[in-house]
């Protein structure tokens, strides 16, 4: 019997996007040097483990520490 290679096993989906939305992903994949495709996919990817983190009871977000001061951010909606 013959495995499925994985290249085999993609889906291939077609997406509308507003103009904004299609503008912050050109942008996203400019500064990471890499194509829409794999910037959709790590959205993907990041949602999941944020969404995951927070059944787990845990909070999502981000945070900076300058000059002794922490400023934070909690992505609510996740």
């Amino acid at each position: 019997m013959k495995s499925i290679s994985p290249e085999a096993a993609r889906v291939r989906l077609t997406l509308d996007l507003s103009q904004r939305l299609n503008a912050i992903v050109d942008r996203i994949a400019a500064e990471n040097e890499s194509s829409k495709a794999d910037v959709l996919r790590f959205a993907i990817e990041f949602l999941s483990a944020a969404t995951e983190a927070k059944r787990s009871g845990m909070h999502v977000g981000a945070w900076k520490e300058e000059d002794g001061n922490r400023r934070e951010r909690e992505f609510v909606g996740i």
